[in-house]
C-alpha cells in the first residue's frame, strides 16, 4: 500500500473486506512458540520478564479489593491511588500467572480462573477518574488484556470462564464502541489516550470477535481515528509534547495493533510504514539524556522504562535504529501489569543489548527542543537540554524557557516532571501545583507573574541551534517574552552557551536579557534542582553524586542568591526528594540582563 498518511490508516471497509480474511491468523509468533514452550522459557528475554513479576507472586491468592469505598474516593476527596492500587495489581497478577500457566505452571490454573471472572465481576472497568467515560484508557486495556489471556490459554481455562471474559468485553467495549465511538472525546483526539483506546479496543476485535463484518467496521473506527492521533498528537517533526513517557505510552498498542493488522492481512497493510512514522520512532532518542534518562519537559519523569519488544518491533518496520539505543541500559516501565506487553518482550525481544551510543547535537524545531552535548576535560558526558514550546500542550506545564543540565548519568539542574495525579491536578486547579506551573521550572518571575496558560503563551528558539563548536562553545537561544501576561515586556532574550574545549569545558554561561517598554519592573532568576545546596552570597553550590555544580552570578555585581526548600510542595505530591529554588533578584529597570556561569567540579566540595 502507498505509504502517506492517508492511505495507510484511510483504509475504507470495502478495502478491509478485501484485505482480510474471514478469519485470519492474528499472532503468529505466539502460535509458533506454543511447540517450543520449554526453550521459550529458557530464553534471556523470558527469563527477565519472569523476574520482572516475581514479586506479584507473594500473596496471589489473596485478589485485591476494588471496593465501592475506595471507588468513591475521588469523587468525595480527589484521591485516586488507593483504588488504583488494588485495580492495577489486580491486573498485574492476573498477567503474571497467566504467562506461567502458559509456561507449564498448571497449579496456576484456578488463579488465573478466579482473577479473570474477578475482574469480570467489578461494576465498572473505567477508573473513577475517568468515570465520565463509557470506555477509558484502562477498561479498552483491560478488554485486550483478557482477550489475549484467552488467546494465550485457549482451552485451559473453562468453557464458563471463557463464555463469561467474553460477555463481559461485550458489553464493556465492543456494543459501546461500536455504538458510541464518536461520543467519545479521546476518539479523535490529539494525546495518548486515541492511540491507547482506539489501538487496544481493535486489537480486542481482531482477537475475540467471531464475525467479520463486526471486525471490519471497528477497524474502519479505529484506523479513522488512529489517523487524527498519528497527523495532530505528534509535530511535524516527530516530536510529541507530552514527553518520551507518554509517547511511548501513546504508541505501544498502536505498534502491537499494527502488527497483527500486518499478520492478519498477510502483510497488506502496514500501520508503521511512511515518513511520518519514522519521524515518530526517532522522537525518544533525540530527548535522551545517557542511558534511561530523558528529558523530563511536561509530566515526564526523568527515568522512563521501554518495552523491548515494542522497541524491537518499531525499529524493524520504521528502520529507525535509533530506537535500539534505548535497550543499552533497559529499565524495567512503570506499572508493567500488561500481559500483552510481556508476551511481546518475549516474542519480539531476543534479549540483546547493544553498545551505547552518546547522544548527538540535535533540534526539534517544531517541538521547541534542542540539545547540545560536548565532555567535560575530563571526559565526562555533558547534554544541556532546553524546552520553548507554548504553554497549552498535551499533559502541559507553563514550563517555556526551562532547561536542564545532565553530567555523567544525573540531572544536576532539573525540570522536575509531573506533580501527583489528582482530581486538582487534571481540573481547574492544575496551575496551583509548582511542578505544573513556572514556579517550579528554572524561568523567572516578572513583576512576582508567573507564565500564563494557553497556547498564546509561547517561546520560540532563534534560528538553528549553533553547534558548530568552530570558537569552542555551542549556543542555544529562545525568546519568551510571549509566555508572560506582561504588557509591558517587549523581550526576554535567554542564550545559554555550552563550553566545549579547555579548562571549561562542559561548563554553561546563562545570560537573559529583559526589555520593557516603559516603567521600572521586577525580574526574579530561577533554577531547579533536587539536589542538596549551600549559598554563599553570589555562589552556590549544588553537591551531585558524582559532581558539584557551581552557579557564580558573574554581572551584576553585588547580587546575591536565595535559596527555597520547597519541601511541603515536594510532599504534597509525594515526592521522595525535596525540590530547590534558586533565585536572583534583579535591579529593577526598564532593562534588566543576568550572566549567571555554570561549573562543574569533579570532586565534592568540602562542608563547612
Amino acid at each position: 500500500m502507498a505509504s502517506s498518511l492517508s492511505s495507510i490508516f484511510g483504509v475504507t471497509l470495502q478495502q478491509l473486506q478485501q484485505l482480510l480474511p474471514t478469519r485470519g491468523l492474528a499472532f503468529p509468533e505466539l502460535e509458533k512458540a506454543r511447540s517450543a514452550r520449554q526453550r521459550l522459557e529458557r530464553a534471556p528475554q523470558t527469563q527477565r520478564v519472569l523476574q520482572q513479576t516475581e514479586p506479584l507472586l507473594a500473596g496471589i491468592g489473596t485478589i485485591p479489593q476494588t471496593t465501592y469505598t475506595a471507588y468513591r474516593l475521588f469523587r468525595e476527596s480527589g484521591e485516586r491511588s488507593r483504588y488504583e492500587a488494588a485495580y492495577f495489581l489486580k491486573r498485574a497478577r492476573l498477567s503474571a500467572a497467566a504467562l506461567r500457566l502458559f509456561l507449564g505452571q498448571t497449579a496456576l490454573r484456578d488463579v488465573v480462573q478466579d482473577y479473570l471472572w474477578s475482574i469480570c465481576e467489578e461494576s465498572n472497568w473505567v477508573l473513577p477518574a475517568h468515570e465520565r467515560d463509557l470506555i477509558d484508557l484502562f477498561a479498552a486495556e483491560t478488554g485486550y488484556l483478557l482477550a489475549e489471556t484467552l488467546l494465550l490459554l485457549g482451552e485451559t481455562l473453562n468453557e464458563e470462564v471463557r463464555q463469561r471474559v467474553r460477555s463481559e468485553i461485550e458489553h464493556r467495549i465492543f456494543e459501546p464502541y461500536l455504538r458510541f465511538f464518536h461520543l467519545h472525546t479521546w476518539y479523535q483526539g490529539a494525546s495518548n489516550w486515541n492511540g491507547v483506546c482506539n489501538s487496544s479496543v481493535a486489537a480486542t476485535f481482531l482477537l475475540l470477535e467471531p464475525e467479520p463484518a463486526r471486525i471490519q467496521r471497528a477497524l474502519e473506527i479505529a484506523l479513522t481515528g488512529l489517523h487524527t492521533f498519528v497527523e495532530t498528537a505528534f509535530a511535524e517533526d516527530g516530536s510529541s509534547s507530552e514527553g518520551v513517557a507518554y509517547w511511548h505510552y501513546g504508541l505501544f498498542n498502536v505498534v502491537a495493533l499494527s502488527e497483527l493488522l500486518y499478520a492478519y492481512s498477510a502483510g497488506q497493510i502496514d500501520l508503521l510504514a511512511g515518513e511520518k512514522l519514522k519521524l515518530i520512532a526517532a522522537f525518544p532518542a533525540k530527548m535522551q539524556l545517557s542511558g534511561a534518562n530523558f528529558a523530563s519537559f511536561a509530566d515526564c519523569d526523568e527515568h522512563v522504562g521501554f518495552h523491548p519488544g515494542i522497541l524491537t518491533r518499531l525499529a524493524l518496520r520504521t528502520g529507525e535504529l535509533t530506537l535500539l539505543n534505548l535497550l543499552t541500559q533497559p529499565e524495567d516501565p512503570d506499572n508493567n501489569w500488561r500481559l500483552p506487553m510481556m508476551l511481546r518482550d518475549i516474542l519480539w525481544w531476543d534479549g540483546s543489548q547493544p553498545a551505547s551510543i552518546p547522544p548527538e547535537d540535535t533540534q526539534l524545531p517544531a517541538g521547541g527542543t534542542a540539545r547540545l552535548v560536548t565532555q567535560t576535560e575530563q571526559g565526562a558526558p555533558v547534554v544541556l537540554s532546553v524546552k520553548a514550546g507554548h504553554n497549552d500542550e498535551e499533559h502541559n506545564h507553563n514550563d517555556v524557557g526551562s532547561f536542564l543540565l545532565h553530567i555523567a548519568g544525573e540531572n544536576l539542574l532539573t525540570d522536575p516532571g509531573r506533580g501527583l495525579y489528582s482530581r486538582d491536578y487534571f481540573g481547574p486547579r492544575r496551575y496551583e501545583n509548582i511542578f505544573a506551573n513556572s514556579y517550579g521550572h528554572s524561568v523567572p518571575r516578572i513583576d512576582g507573574l508567573l507564565q500564563g496558560t494557553g497556547r498564546a503563551f509561547s517561546g520560540a528558539l532563534q534560528g538553528s541551534v549553533d553547534a558548530s563548536d568552530s570558537d569552542g562553545e555551542k549556543r542555544i537561544a529562545l525568546e519568551f517574552a510571549a509566555a508572560y501576561p506582561c504588557p509591558d515586556l517587549l523581550s526576554a532574550r535567554r542564550e545559554l552557551r555550552l563550553i566545549t574545549r579547555g579548562a571549561g569545558a562542559g561548563s554553561v554561561w546563562l545570560h537573559d536579557h529583559f526589555q520593557f517598554a516603559q516603567g521600572s519592573h521586577q525580574v526574579e532568576e530561577a533554577f531547579i534542582t533536587w539536589l542538596d545546596c549551600e549559598v554563599d552570597g553570589a555562589i552556590a553550590i549544588l553537591h551531585g553524586q558524582h559532581h558539584n555544580l557551581r552557579l557564580s552570578i558573574e554581572q551584576p555585581q553585588g547580587l546575591q542568591f536565595c535559596l527555597e526548600h520547597l519541601e511541603e510542595q515536594s510532599q504534597a505530591n509525594h515526592k521522595t526528594q525535596v525540590l530547590k529554588r534558586l533565585t536572583i533578584a534583579l535591579p529593577e529597570g526598564v532593562e534588566a540582563d543576568v550572566y549567571v556561569r555554570v561549573t562543574h567540579v569533579q570532586q565534592h566540595i568540602a562542608r563547612g
